[in-house]
């Protein structure tokens, strides 16, 4: 089976590199102190908390398996870490999921529970550095490489409220994939099951995001053990308990391990693995993407002058302008050792125009990355050998495009 550029392993610890300056940079990067900072370095998602990101879990140097129960929090306005009470956090993860909601982290799920992958999670509180064990009954199955978005406060009424929609994914021990999940009301703090009727068919490596009304599904490997990628999608309104198939004409190459940003009228698929197969019969990176409007139900496809390099295991931020992509996997890309890369390129819906990046950290592949309100911030990630990283750096716009924003 290939294994998407995200999951390598993180068995070495390279030293913290210094920023690299590239030929004509654009815009700014300045490294994070990592004192404080967590000994995950891989396999964990990144939460923007009012303007903070918080990182739990992952892969790294620590627990049973390199599965790490730890994490920080990263104030950009010091530039300082800040650790989070090990008090009642759930046991050691990867592959889990994580959402802001209301003040708290959700996490939920993930790989490292023993014979089968986690059915559990709790809420974490920032403000008063508390950890609160969501509920069990009704939960989704056991499973990582799922997606979770929160709905906001739109399908729970005025104030606070909203859901968590865990969907797909797969258990890794057993090999089983999924096409179903389940809803966690933070008002009630309860499961609420969803409707199968119309939902994709099972899969992992998927991407979601969340409209304001729908959560858009698209994409992913149907198999466990063969890599083989889907081309379509879905919608689901949580209002109404429905799913509806997205429109296939115009939409992206079948493909994994992609990113997808919601602009707030469209979603941006772009990059992952499954476009073709190469000579050896493994996945070929895409260097392709397209949007899809889900109020006509129709996609277009992006410009690729001046895009990234065709690409997997690399992040995507929205800026509120633009979609940033940065770093992952390509045999293309000779800033590593094994075809890492770091370098990118910022996306601008409204012109279909794409601005290269330069410098930034050593080149790198599975990172976590969030967007702060004024930078993105990067952390960890490996060098695609058995090194990882456990340091990071927040990139900053030139002025000529934050201006537009």
């Amino acid at each position: 089976m290939f294994v998407a550029a995200l999951a390598v392993s993180a068995a070495g610890c390279a030293a913290a590199p210094p920023i690299v300056s590239g030929p004509k940079p654009v815009g700014s990067w300045q490294p994070i102190d990592a004192t404080g900072g967590p000994m995950a370095a891989l396999l964990q998602p990144a939460v923007t908390a009012n303007g903070a990101v918080i990182l739990w879990g992952g892969s790294g140097h620590c627990g049973t398996a390199g599965a790490c129960s730890d994490g920080a929090r990263f104030d950009p306005a010091n530039g300082r870490f800040f650790g989070i009470t090990a008090i009642g956090a759930p046991t050691a993860r990867y592959l889990h999921t994580a959402v802001w909601a209301n003040g708290q982290m959700l996490v939920w799920g993930g790989a490292g529970c023993g014979r089968s992958s986690c059915s559990d999670g709790a809420a974490y509180d920032p403000f008063s550095n508390r950890w609160t064990a969501l509920a069990k009954l009704g939960a989704p199955s056991p499973r990582a490489w799922h997606t979770a978005i929160f709905t906001g406060a739109s399908t729970g009424g005025s104030g606070t409220g909203g859901e968590m929609i865990i969907w797909g994914g797969e258990d890794g021990p057993s090999k089983q994939l999924y096409g179903d999940g389940a809803r966690y009301d933070t008002r009630s703090e309860a499961w609420k099951s969803m409707t199968g009727e119309g939902a994709p068919a099972a899969r992992r490596f998927h991407a979601a995001v969340w409209t304001g009304t729908e959560m858009l599904i698209w994409g992913g490997d149907r198999s466990a053990t063969n890599d083989d990628g889907y081309g379509d999608g879905a919608a689901y309104r949580p209002a109404g308990d429905r799913w509806r198939a997205l429109s296939k004409s115009g939409a992206p190459a079948a493909r994994w391990s992609h990113t997808a940003v919601w602009t707030g009228k469209q979603m941006i698929i772009w990059g992952g693995l499954g476009c073709g197969r190469d000579g050896a019969n493994r996945p070929v990176p895409c260097g392709t993407g397209a949007a899809y409007d889900p109020v006509t139900d129709k996609w277009a496809a992006i410009s690729t002058d001046d895009a990234p390099t065709p690409r997997s295991g690399h992040s995507a931020v929205w800026t509120g302008k633009h979609m940033i992509i940065w770093g992952g996997t390509t045999s293309s890309c000779g800033d590593g050792p094994a075809g890492v890369c770091n370098d990118g390129a910022a996306y601008d819906p409204a012109t279909d125009h794409w601005t290269p990046l330069t410098g930034g950290p050593a080149a790198r592949s599975g990172h976590a990355a969030a967007w702060t309100g004024n930078a993105m911030f990067i952390w960890g990630g490996s060098d695609g050998t058995s090194n990882s990283f456990r340091d990071g750096a927040l990139y900053t716009l030139p002025a000529n495009l934050a201006e537009r924003r």
